[in-house]
């Protein structure tokens, strides 16, 4: 019986495949921009007002997309939502709406969401962009497999969420801003840090917070009235 041998770079391409494989990453955030200390301010008084709040997910690749692209929202996101609704007291009532790509199709979804801006006494529509260098990711992707994942390279996405409050005929009463940023390093040693530094925890982070400090701004500020 005649045993055949694998060839050198057989036996070459399956360590270096293994190691590729073993590639994996950690996160890290940076600071809030924008953001209002808590009780900064007086919270106002105010009478229970119903609410309508819409919600638009975006997602924008620098030098790729010529304009932002609408994406469904995170998972977890409702859960994030309604953690941060504890910020605000005087909601009687409360409707929601998240955008969607095909609504430019559906005339049915676009009325509903022009009626229940109508019927309630305010609206707040937050929007949530996800934005990126393509360039930059292109050239990372490149350095990290042309070194098999030995050279550590950095991926980054900015998180930029802002929020219009209107009344029930859409004249804006105010607006609010907050940003932040994820940057993921990956590299095949990461594999024995990613679980104390996971990217998943980090943009959860970022969602909290802008979200629950841009209500709690808007109850200490008194906007959501008639």
């Amino acid at each position: 019986m005649t045993v055949r041998r694998s060839s050198p770079i057989l036996r070459l391409l399956v360590p270096l495949m293994f190691l590729i494989g073993l590639n994996s990453c950690m996160s890290f955030r940076s600071e809030m921009e924008g953001t209002v200390p808590p009780g900064s301010k007086t919270a106002v008084a105010l009478p229970p007002v119903s609410v309508f709040f819409h919600f638009t997910h975006l997602v924008q690749e620098r030098g790729l997309d010529v304009v932002p692209k609408i994406v469904p929202p995170r998972k977890g996101f409702r859960d994030i939502f309604g953690e941060s609704m504890k910020q605000l007291t005087n909601v009687r009532s409360f409707a929601t709406f998240t955008d969607s790509d095909n609504d430019i199709d559906d005339a049915g979804r676009r009325a509903l969401r022009d009626s229940l801006q109508r019927s309630n006494d305010v609206t707040v529509h937050f929007t949530y962009t996800r934005q990126n260098t393509f360039s930059k990711h292109v050239l990372a992707s490149i350095v990290s497999y042309g070194t098999a994942s030995l050279m550590p390279m950095g991926y980054s996405w900015e998180y930029i969420v802002t929020a219009s409050v209107t009344n029930s005929s859409g004249t804006v009463n105010s607006t609010y801003t907050r940003k932040a940023s994820v940057t993921t390093w990956y590299q095949m040693f990461f594999l024995f840090v990613y679980p104390f530094y996971p990217s998943e925890v980090k943009i959860e982070e970022i969602y909290l917070e802008s979200t629950g400090n841009i209500l709690a701004q808007i109850g200490q500020e008194g906007i959501l009235k008639r």
